[in-house]
This record gives structure tokens, sequence and C-alpha cells, in this order.
């Protein structure tokens, strides 16, 4: 269960970087350097233990494998 729920916090802060740079419409170095980080930091602080992968797509593979 600790992994699903890092995935979901991971993947929500993802989305919401994401979604935040999108809305203000920010061009330039500062929107990719932000999606970035953000992803750093998740998976500096739970990819010990979900595996870091962020992206349901990545993780409904890797469970349809049985991985």
């Amino acid at each position: 269960m600790n992994k699903y729920t890092m995935e979901l916090i991971g993947t929500f802060f993802l989305v919401l970087t994401i979604g935040m740079t999108v809305i203000v419409g920010g061009s330039g170095v500062i929107p990719p350097l932000a999606i970035g980080s953000i992803l750093m930091v998740m998976i500096f602080a739970g990819g010990h233990i979900s595996g870091g992968h962020y992206n349901p797509a990545v993780t409904l593979g890797v469970w349809l494998q049985g991985r």
C-alpha cells in the first residue's frame, strides 16, 4: 500500500507542476526546470519506496508484467 500511496503523491505533484506551468503560460527555460526539479525531488524522496515511476502508464505496464 505504501508503494501506491507514494506513486499517487508523486504523480499528483508532477501533474500539479505541469498544470501550473501550462496555465500560467510560461515560456522560456523556467517551465522545464520546474518540471524537472519536481520530478528529481520526488524520485529522491520516494523512489526507494515505489520505484520512482510517477507515470501511470509505466506503473500499469510494470503491474501487467507482474514485476
